[in-house]
C-alpha cells in the first residue's frame, strides 16, 4: 500500500476545568466526561490542570472515582502528530532498500539499526549520489570496481546459488573485475590483493582454474551451464568462494552496487531533526519551509517516528470542552491552539470568538456541577450513586454548603436530588471535606496563593484573585508576612497590577482579604483595613459574585479617567 502511515484520525477530546482547580471544576470535568462518553463521544478524557487538590482527591477517592490524569498544558507537540512509516533496517541491502522505498510511495525513508538508533534518511536522489561515489576509482562511475558487502548479500541480490563458500556473512571490501581477457594476460590485469578480488566470469573453465590458482576471494559465474566438479573441488581446497547466477554479466555488474548494506551508505547530513517534545507552533515554519516532506523525530538518538508536512493541514489532534471557566487566561496553556467545542460555566463570559458554533451551557448558579447534574437529569442518562456524590461535593463546596450569595434555587434542587441518589447528605460531605488539612495549616505560601487562583484582564489591568476556605482566620494573621512576600514576588514575576487572596470562613460567613498591588487599586477598595495589606470583608463568601465585580468596577472606573 502506498503512503501507508499510522495516524490517529479521531481527535482526543479533553474535558478540563480552570487552572489551579477547585473541587467544582474537577468534579464537573469528571462527570461531564462520563456523560459525553455515554452519549457516544469517543476518546473523551477529563483532565486535572496541574496538581489535584487534597479535598478533590478525597472526594473522588470517597466515591471510588478514578483520578483524572494531570497535565500542565495542552500544547500540540510533535509526539501528538507522529506518523509511522516503513523502516529500512541496517543489514538490508540497497537492492531491498530501493524496493521498500518504491513500494512505500515516499520520497525518502528512515534507516535504523537493530536497536532503533537513527542512522540517516535514504532517498532516491541520495541513493543516486551515493552510487556515483561508491568505488570512486578512475573512470568507474556507476560501474566502479569497489563495493562493501558480503558474499551472502551478494548472492541474495544476484539470486545466486552458493556452490562453495568461506566466511559468507563477513562484510568486506571487494574489488570487482570482469573476465573479458584471455588466459595468457589474466594475471597482468589483476592487482595482488587476492583477498579482495571478485571475478565475474561466464562458462570459461580456463579462467575458473586461473582464479582458483590465484586464490581469489570470490568467483561469480554467470549463465546456466554446470560448473565442472574438479573446479568446485579445487575451489574448496584453495578456499575460493563460488556463486552461480542465471543473470548475465551486465546485469550482475549493475546489481552488485546494490548489494552494499544500507548502513554503509553516505547519508546526507540532516538539516532538520525534531524532538517529540517540540511544540507544533514553534516548528511549523521550519517544517513547511524544509525541502523534504518526511522529517525524522529522534528521542535520545532513537527514531520515534516522522512528521509529515501534510500533518499541518490536518485538524488538531485535540479538542477542548471547558468546565467552570471560559476565559483564556484561566485555561491550561495551549488552549488557544485548539478548537473549543463546548463550554459549561457559571461565570462571566470572557472567551475568544470561536471559528464554529459551539455548545454553551451557562446559567446564574453557584456551581458548574449544578449545570452538569441538570444535564444528566435532562438527558435521561442514569446517574450512579458514586457520580452523584462527586457532583454533590462540587455543589456544596462551591456554594459553601448553599450559604454563598451565588446560590440559586437550581443549586438547592440539584443538591437535594443528588443527596437522594448518592445516599449522602450535603452537610455530612461538607464536614468531611473540611476535615482535610487546611491550606493555611499545611501548605507552602506558594501553594496557598496558587491552588485556587484565577487570572483576569480588564483593559490595561491584569490581576489575580485566589481563595481558600478556613475555619480559623487566625491562621491568616500568623502567616501574614510570608504570604505577602510571596504575593509581591508573584506580582513582579507575572507582571500583575493587583493580587488578592480571599480567605473565607464559611461557618461564620465571613472573609478577610490579603491584597497587594498598585496604590490606585488598593486605595479604591471599599473595605475596612485590619492591618498592613489586610482587609475585613464581613458577609463576603463569593469571589465570583462579591469580590470580582468590586475589583472590576474599580479597574473600569480608573480607566475612564
Amino acid at each position: 500500500m502506498k503512503n501507508s502511515v499510522s495516524r490517529v484520525i479521531e481527535p482526543q477530546i479533553f474535558v478540563c476545568g480552570h487552572r489551579n482547580p477547585d473541587i467544582d471544576s474537577i468534579a464537573g470535568a469528571v462527570a461531564l466526561a462520563e456523560l459525553r462518553r455515554r452519549q457516544g463521544f469517543n476518546n473523551v478524557t477529563a483532565l486535572c490542570p496541574g496538581i489535584l487538590p487534597d479535598r478533590a482527591a478525597y472526594l473522588l477517592q470517597r466515591f471510588n472515582v478514578p483520578f483524572p490524569p494531570s497535565r500542565n498544558d495542552v500544547y500540540v507537540r510533535v509526539r501528538d502528530i507522529l506518523s509511522q512509516v516503513p523502516l529500512i533496517k541496517s543489514g538490508c541491502t540497497l537492492f531491498d532498500a530501493v524496493k521498500t522505498l518504491r513500494e512505500s510511495g515516499f520520497a525518502r525513508l528512515p534507516v535504523v539499526d537493530d536497536e532503533g538508533k537513527f542512522l540517516g534518511m535514504l532517498s532516491g536522489m541520495a541513493l543516486l549520489a551515493n552510487l556515483l561515489n561508491i568505488g570512486n576509482d578512475a573512470g568507474s562511475g556507476l560501474t566502479g570496481r569497489r563495493i562493501r558487502s558480503s558474499i551472502k548479500l551478494i548472492a541474495q541480490v544476484l539470486d545466486a546459488e552458493i556452490l562453495t563458500v568461506r566466511d559468507d556473512e563477513v562484510p568486506q571490501t571487494f574489488e570487482v573485475y570482469v573476465a573479458a581477457m584471455s588466459p595468457d594476460v589474466f594475471d597482468e590485469h589483476l592487482p595482488d590483493n587476492n583477498h579482495e578480488l571478485a571475478m565475474i566470469v561466464g562458462n570459461r573453465p580456463d579462467i575458473h582454474l586461473k582464479s582458483i590458482a590465484r586464490k581469489l576471494r570470490l568467483m561469480i559465474i554467470t549463465g546456466n551451464r554446470p560448473v565442472d566438479p574438479w573446479v568446485l573441488e579445487g575451489a574448496k581446497n584453495e578456499g575460493v568462494s563460488i556463486i552461480q547466477t542465471k543473470l548475465d554479466s551486465a546485469t550482475v555488474i549493475r546489481r552488485l552496487k546494490f548489494s552494499v548494506p544500507v548502513e554503509f551508505s553516505d547519508f546526507p547530513e540532516e538539516t532538520l531533526l525534531l524532538s517529540p517534545r517540540d511544540r507544533m507552533t514553534e516548528i511549523k515554519h521550519r517544517v513547511l519551509n524544509h525541502a523534504e516532506d518526511v522529517i525524522p523525530v529522534l528521542d535520545e538518538g532513537k527514531l520515534a517516528g516522522v512528521v509529515l508536512k501534510r500533518a499541518f493541514n490536518a485538524e488538531p489532534p485535540f479538542q477542548m470542552i471547558l468546565v467552570d471557566h471560559n476565559e483564556p487566561e484561566q485555561s491550561l496553556p495551549g488552549v488557544a491552539e485548539l478548537p473549543v467545542i463546548e463550554v459549561v460555566d457559571h461565570h462571566r463570559i470572557g472567551m475568544n470568538p470561536t471559528a464554529q458554533p459551539i455548545k454553551f451551557t451557562g446559567d446564574v448558579v453557584g456551581s458548574s456541577c449544578t449545570l452538569i447534574a441538570s444535564m444528566f437529569r435532562a438527558s435521561g442518562e442514569s446517574l450512579t450513586p458514586d457520580m452523584a456524590g462527586v457532583l454533590l461535593g462540587g455543589i456544596i463546596s462551591d456554594t459553601l454548603q448553599l450559604k454563598s450569595p451565588t446560590t440559586a434555587q437550581l443549586d438547592r434542587r440539584m443538591a437535594e436530588w443528588l443527596e437522594k441518589v448518592s445516599g449522602v447528605s450535603g452537610e455530612t460531605l461538607m464536614n468531611e471535606l473540611l476535615q482535610i488539612d487546611s491550606a493555611l495549616a499545611a501548605k507552602s505560601p506558594e501553594e496557598v496563593i496558587g491552588n485556587d487562583r484565577k487570572d483576569y484582564v480588564d483593559g490595561k489591568y491584569r490581576f489575580a484573585l485566589a481563595q481558600v476556605e478556613e475555619s480559623d482566620l487566625e491562621l491568616l494573621h500568623e502567616r501574614h508576612d510570608e504570604l505577602i512576600a510571596v504575593i509581591k514576588q508573584t506580582i513582579k514575576n507575572d507582571q500583575l497590577d493587583f493580587f488578592g487572596l480571599l480567605v473565607t470562613d464559611a461557618v461564620r460567613e465571613n472573609s478577610e482579604l490579603l491584597a497587594c498591588g498598585k496604590p490606585e487599586i488598593l486605595g479604591s477598595l471599599p473595605y475596612d483595613k485590619l492591618g498592613d495589606e489586610l482587609y475585613a470583608l464581613p458577609g463576603v463568601l463569593s469571589r465570583k459574585k462579591q469580590l470580582l465585580p468590586q475589583v472590576l468596577a474599580i479597574t473600569a472606573s480608573l480607566q475612564r479617567w
